[in-house]
């Protein structure tokens, strides 16, 4: 499992971004709680209640 940090303009860290093998995502704050999902085999992005919230991988975009 493959993780990316997300920070902003000034190195604070926002979240992460943590890709599995099979190239779904998991989107988590800063405090660890997650914020979204994405899927490749549907190309959706979802929230943390597992609704779909956009066509595409758009994750972090919910983090800001």
């Amino acid at each position: 499992m493959a993780m990316e940090t997300l920070k902003d303009a000034y190195n604070n860290i926002l979240g992460s971004i943590e890709t599995n093998p099979d190239g779904s995502q998991v989107l988590r704050d800063a405090n660890g709680k997650i914020r979204g999902y994405y899927d490749p085999s549907t190309d959706h992005t979802r929230g943390p209640d597992k609704r779909i919230l956009a066509k595409g991988n758009v994750l972090s975009t919910l983090i800001c």
